[in-house]
């Protein structure tokens, strides 16, 4: 795992100055990116480096506490001296908020990736965003309190939230879940009201956060065009092409909630407009379907009646009830036409669903399928492999965060230069 992402990273890092000396110190630092320990050999091993530029690199990030020894490792089989092992040393943290409708969830990590507590609370986004910033406040001052931590032992934060975010500038463009607040509203700079200035501040919407979390997966291929799809509150995708996020200039790209499924529909969205998929595949939608067309007694879905989530939908359809599986055939049409104008338009390699879908079974897979092959320009069934993500929304949306913070700590550039050169 460790190496394929270390090959992967070494593609997308941004180019530095032309200078060797900055190039072989980006590849050393490289190494040790996600916590491994490696001695001078290892790192030689892996990148083509002699050995003495290697041990002057870590030298050079030793001398800005960056790396620090960890003591002697095992000899080799030969024998001989114990090699000296490195890893990261720089002890800042990073710390990861899902602020969401409902929830609010609070990640801590190294920078090296490793989890080192989270914690959860109940919100309401439609509320003025003083409160909502003010209540998120008191919750991130304690949970770094009760880690012994202070906003100065940060590294950076990274928020996420509902809406179409600006990852540039930091700025929510608008959301449906939070429409009181109103539009360009400025994340980054409520969110530095609480943590400050010093620490590196990221903001972006909750299905892109969430969606980087495929690019650590081992058997990820990073050529390859990606869509991950979140559902959950809403419907949102994030879209990668070569390891990186597709955004665009009013940070739209990826809004696909807000796909026109039926025009016919009479339901009006968040966003303004009818006809939405969001809306279509709501479990509002979802028990206002089954509340007009009851299963039979007996049906696992007459049981949960109102209390109807898609866990109990795509188990029963699993099991073979007809009213699920009507439900759920539902849903596969709906979904096949998002997917159908994102073929025309994106043409993905893979799109993999995350949230309450990455649950479906085999029998919502099978009908999206057989909706999708109804398009003729498809000369082989359909044109890109349909994946399910069972892991839970929050872990990926941390796992996403820490993802983004630990991507800028190795991406910048006066990291890999003296002190003087920074400044200069």
């Amino acid at each position: 795992m460790i190496r394929n992402q270390h090959e992967r990273q070494q593609s997308r890092m941004a180019a530095l100055p032309a200078d060797l000396k900055y190039e072989n110190r980006r590849k050393v630092l490289e190494a040790f990116r996600y916590g491994q320990e490696c001695t001078v050999a290892d790192i030689s091993a892996l990148t083509g480096i002699s050995r003495l530029t290697v041990m002057r690199a870590i030298q050079f990030f030793m001398q800005q506490g960056v790396l620090g020894s960890m003591g002697l490792g095992e000899s080799s089989n030969m024998g001989g001296k114990k090699p000296e092992r490195f890893a990261l040393a720089d002890e800042r943290r990073l710390l990861c908020i899902a602020l969401w409708p409902q929830r609010t969830q609070l990640s801590l990590y190294s920078i090296a990736g490793q989890p080192l507590g989270e914690s959860y609370f109940a919100t309401d986004l439609r509320r003025p965003i003083k409160d909502v910033f003010d209540e998120l406040a008191k919750d991130v001052n304690c949970f770094l309190a009760e880690h012994e931590l202070s906003c100065e032992g940060l590294y950076g934060v990274a928020l996420s939230t509902a809406g179409t975010v600006d990852y540039e500038t930091g700025t929510l463009r608008y959301s449906a879940h939070s429409p009181e607040w109103g539009e360009n509203i400025p994340i980054r700079s409520y969110l530095a009201r609480i943590v400050g200035d010093a620490p590196v501040l990221l903001v972006e919407n909750a299905g892109k956060m969430a969606g980087r979390a495929v690019l650590l997966k081992d058997h990820m291929p990073e050529q390859k065009r990606i869509v991950t799809m979140f559902t959950a509150w809403g419907i949102s995708a994030c879209m990668l092409e070569n390891g990186r996020i597709l955004s665009g200039p009013q940070a739209l790209i990826g809004e696909v909630g807000h796909i026109t499924v039926d025009i016919t529909d009479q339901e009006r969205c968040g966003c303004g407009r009818t006809g939405c998929l969001e809306r279509l595949v709501s479990l509002e939608r979802l028990k206002k379907l089954l509340a007009e067309n009851p299963a039979q007694a007996g049906s696992p879905l007459a049981e949960v009646g109102g209390r109807l989530d898609f866990a109990a939908l795509f188990a029963a359809a699993e099991a073979g009830d007809l009213r699920a599986q009507e439900l759920t055939d539902y849903l596969a049409r709906c979904y096949s036409y998002a997917l159908h104008n994102l073929a025309v338009t994106y043409n993905p390699d893979l799109v993999v669903f995350q949230g309450s879908v990455g649950h479906a079974g085999g029998y919502f897979d099978q009908q999206l399928k057989e909706y999708m092959r109804t398009f003729r320009y498809y000369p082989q069934g359909i044109p890109f492999e349909v994946g399910y993500d069972q892991s839970d929304l929050f872990s990926l949306n941390a796992s996403g965060g820490w993802y983004m913070l630990n991507e800028h700590y190795f991406q910048s550039v006066t990291l890999y230069q003296e002190e003087d050169e920074s400044n200069s």
